[in-house]
């Protein structure tokens, strides 16, 4: 077989790869928004009704953004910076262990497909080597690595958004000084602001 069909599985392997930390991507910025936005509300809410001082307003308003930016790291930076292929990403033998984990008896025959590869330089006769690298490629070809990852399976994460945008736009509607007041108090926490009247 030619060497470009022997690369088209590990052509298939990295689109699985790229499959995979874009479905995290995906799902990680559904977690951030989602956190991002219930952080912020519940920050403005406390603020609201407490009217905290400097020292507790600084604490929340530092909190806010070290929580912004801890999630935005981890769910949104992370996967893309692994989508394109900067700092450690998951090997092609994690990569047949996850595939495996969906498709019967393929994570056994990509492992050993890797393994034949990798181990060219080691192999006395060529002619067996190729006879059993062509019979993996063979058994692995009609395989579509990239359907172990569903991207819909993302829409049961979407309850993390629309739960909060639906507590925002309800407060938009129903008291928007809840958060209007609030999120100016948290901005200008160094402010001594009077209590509102009763």
């Amino acid at each position: 077989m030619e060497k470009t069909e022997s690369n088209s599985i590990i052509y298939k392997l990295d689109e699985f790869i790229r499959k995979f930390y874009k479905n995290q991507l995906i799902k990680g910025t559904l977690y951030a928004v989602g956190l991002g936005l219930a952080f912020y509300l519940g920050a403005a809410m406390l603020e609201y009704f407490a009217n905290f001082g400097t020292s507790v307003r600084t604490f929340l308003f530092y909190a806010w953004m070290l929580s912004s930016a801890f999630v935005i790291t981890k769910y949104i930076a992370l996967p893309l910076s692994k989508l394109y292929r900067l700092g450690k990403i998951i090997s092609h033998e994690q990569a047949a262990a996850i595939i495996g984990l969906h498709f019967a008896n393929v994570q056994d025959k990509l492992i050993n497909y890797l393994q034949l590869s990798a181990s060219k330089a080691d192999i006395v006769s060529s002619d067996l080597w190729q006879a059993s690298i062509d019979q993996k490629i063979k058994e692995l070809k009609p395989v579509p690595f990239t359907s172990a990852i569903d991207l819909t399976e993302n829409k049961k994460h979407l309850r993390f958004v629309f739960i909060p945008i639906a507590v925002l736009i309800f407060i938009l509607f129903a008291a928007p000084s809840i958060l209007t007041e609030s999120t100016k108090r948290l901005v200008n926490y160094n402010s001594e602001y009077n209590p509102p009247a009763p």
